[in-house]
């Protein structure tokens, strides 16, 4: 009966946050299912501004359904976009070629301060994740890049790993989001 209980509670909750999101733009099938971080961020970004014209960057990375690849293209991106006015935020996903997008209420985390000018170039960022981790690459290792932001200042960063069958390579590259200069190279 506990155990009944507990997955009743979390099919409500998950059922609730649902219901709390809503739709910001229509489900579209994408002419070219892997965009180049620039063509998605300039649409998702352009969707965000007609949803709340404040809006303003909080996440952008790719996920290991679709590793960046050399041209600056991945096939399952992820993009959140935060409205202070409405106290909201704004997410965008492609996956399968298809491109999606809810709004729902609440903060979105700690926010990059990406200036209007931040890196968006791809490509660049795949030269130098194949730069300083070149051999995991040829090893099988997909690349992954994701924003973060410095705890107290938001120093805008863009983080950029190595990921084989859920297993890290051990290299992190740090790159200022906003130059496009390596800060650090992290290897475990």
């Amino acid at each position: 009966m506990k155990r009944t209980l507990q997955i009743l509670a979390i099919a409500f909750g998950s059922t609730a946050a649902l219901a709390a999101a809503e739709e910001a733009c229509k489900s579209a099938q994408l002419k070219n299912p892997a965009p180049t971080l620039a063509d998605i961020y300039a649409m998702a970004q352009a969707h965000a501004k007609a949803w709340k014209p404040d809006a303003i960057p909080a996440r952008i990375d790719n996920t290991s359904l679709g590793p960046l690849q050399p041209d600056g293209s991945s096939a399952a991106w992820n993009l959140m976009f935060f409205s202070e006015s409405a106290n909201a935020n704004v997410s965008v996903s492609t996956f399968h070629g298809t491109y999606r997008c809810w709004a729902q209420s609440g903060p979105a985390g700690r926010i990059p301060d990406l200036k209007p000018d931040f890196v968006r170039d791809g490509a660049k960022l795949y030269g130098l994740a194949k730069l300083h981790g070149g051999a995991l690459i040829d090893q099988g290792y997909r690349v992954m890049i994701g924003t973060a932001a410095a705890p107290g200042t938001r120093h805008a960063t863009w983080y950029i790993n190595y990921d084989k069958d859920n297993k890290s390579g051990n290299i992190t590259v740090i790159v200022d989001a906003n130059t496009g200069a390596v800060e650090k190279v992290l290897k475990d």
